[in-house]
């Protein structure tokens, strides 16, 4: 399956062909976790979001387009009072769903109604191990207890699950907590802590909250250091991407993103470019947005860098860390130098 999805992705990036996706369902959450990227977004403005009917015409577009697999986010999507219709539409679209949630508005009818539709796949984000942990990240105590009961109550009705968890400075003592809990359950454990800005407010109330370089890395280097790492050619992989172009990801090639407002963007960091596919069709609308994505610019110091192959900088994220996609960050720059020592540490 695994060589099945490469040479899928390939063809698929090649004849830029809108393959996967995301919809933004809403920008509405039931936690207000500190170092989210989409809050404030459309806050409190159910009255802006598109209506069932609108969903479902965008998703039965982009499957007519060809999307295959695609992904149900918010803020916190099962917070619609018409997510059911929503996610039965697309499911008979025939399009392979997942659904991304914080898991803690799944009751047992919920549940057992999801499991007579069931997705690919259910991601349910834990933000740490105890009530003091979501209550000083997300505000909540009582939302552990429920994300809990909803994790188990998907395991009960058979659907297929897996945990993320988002690593800040808040809950980066409970990491190892979290993991033995995916563990306990046998699920696939889908841990981040590269923390982008804030699609409103950039940086500036996230940064406090976010792992230095340093501990990004030292945190990285302890986790592989569990298993067996092979020896790394690292001078051939930096000769491979010392020339790459500014978006060289699959963003607005043969992947997309609809956000709250149904205006469709290369992925879940951009505010701009965007088009709208509900005033001119997707297929215009994709078009548009792929030569868009090709004007994008990009930042004149990184070309010729040697830690590009080691840095996680894009247009989307340098933008929200400086306002411009071609503005320079020099948290993203310290991350380069990080991940290479780390992987220098590796071949040791």
């Amino acid at each position: 399956m695994k060589e099945f999805h490469q040479s899928l992705q390939k063809a698929a990036f090649e004849k830029g062909i809108p393959v996967y996706g995301g919809f933004e369902l809403t920008t509405r959450c039931n936690l207000s976790c500190r170092m989210c990227y989409v809050k404030g977004a459309g806050a409190g403005k159910s009255n802006h979001e598109l209506t069932a009917n609108q969903w479902v015409e965008l998703g039965r577009a982009a499957r007519d387009g060809g999307a295959l697999a695609v992904f149900l986010t918010g803020g916190e999507p099962l917070i619609r009072d018409d997510f059911k219709e929503i996610y039965e539409a697309f499911c008979r679209l025939g399009l392979r769903l997942t659904l991304f949630t914080n898991g803690t508005l799944i009751n047992e009818e919920l549940a057992k109604w999801l499991s007579q539709i069931p997705p690919a796949a259910v991601d349910i984000t834990l933000y740490g191990a105890s009530e003091t942990t979501y209550r000083n990240l997300c505000g909540s105590g009582e939302a552990f207890h429920k994300a809990m009961g909803g994790l188990e109550l998907l395991l009960k009705n058979n659907i297929t699950t897996r945990i993320k968890t988002t690593v800040v400075r808040s809950n980066v003592h409970d990491y190892q907590a979290v993991q033995t809990i995916a563990l306990s359950y046998g699920l696939e454990f889908l841990p981040s802590n590269l923390i982008h800005g804030n699609r409103i407010t950039g940086i500036k109330n996230i940064n406090d909250e976010r792992l230095s370089p340093g501990e990004i890395y030292s945190f990285d280097l302890a986790n592989l250091e569990q298993g067996v790492c092979s020896p790394i050619d690292l001078e051939n992989i930096k000769g491979q991407y010392k020339d790459s172009p500014a978006m060289f990801c699959l963003a607005g090639k043969c992947s997309f993103f609809i956000n709250w407002l149904g205006r469709l963007v290369p992925c879940n960091l951009f505010e701009k470019p965007y088009t709208v596919p509900l005033d001119v069709g997707f297929k215009q609308a994709w078009d548009l947005l792929r030569h868009q994505v090709t004007q994008i610019p990009g930042l004149e110091n990184c070309k010729g860098c040697e830690l590009r192959a080691f840095c996680p900088v894009c247009p989307g994220r340098l933008y929200l860390e400086t306002g411009k996609f071609d503005g320079h960050s020099e948290y993203v720059c310290l991350l380069a130098k990080e991940k290479e020592r780390m992987m220098r540490n590796i071949n040791l």
